[in-house]
């Protein structure tokens, strides 16, 4: 029976977990608002996120977020890419560079090769 409510209450901390992420992709900080220990929240985000079940539920949400802000991939890009050209017009190279490297994040550039 305790095992039981441990698992429920597990079950529970990760659905949290999840909610919490997606928020603002910050594992630790999702960790510690979802009740994990602050002292282990790195080494319990980082667990959490290698599990199937957590992924796939990240996955939905992203998934449901993109639907109902009728964003897509290219639609990003393209408003980055917009962002890029702007910060040329103003001479601000501080906005260039942050906006290209997310656009590299986007494009995969920064993942590592196996």
């Amino acid at each position: 029976m305790q095992s039981r409510n441990r698992n429920r209450e597990q079950r529970a901390k990760q659905t949290r977990f999840v909610r919490e992420y997606a928020v603002d992709c910050n594992g630790a900080a999702a960790a510690v608002r979802a009740g994990y220990s602050p002292r282990s929240a790195k080494v319990t985000a980082s667990r959490l996120l290698t599990k199937a079940n957590v992924q796939r539920a990240l996955r939905q949400i992203q998934q449901a977020d993109a639907e109902r802000l009728s964003l897509s991939r290219e639609a990003v890009i393209g408003q980055l890419q917009d962002a890029i050209d702007f910060a040329r017009v103003k001479q601000d190279p501080m906005a260039m560079i942050v906006g290209l490297r997310e656009l590299g994040r986007m494009m995969g550039y920064y993942e590592a090769n196996d």
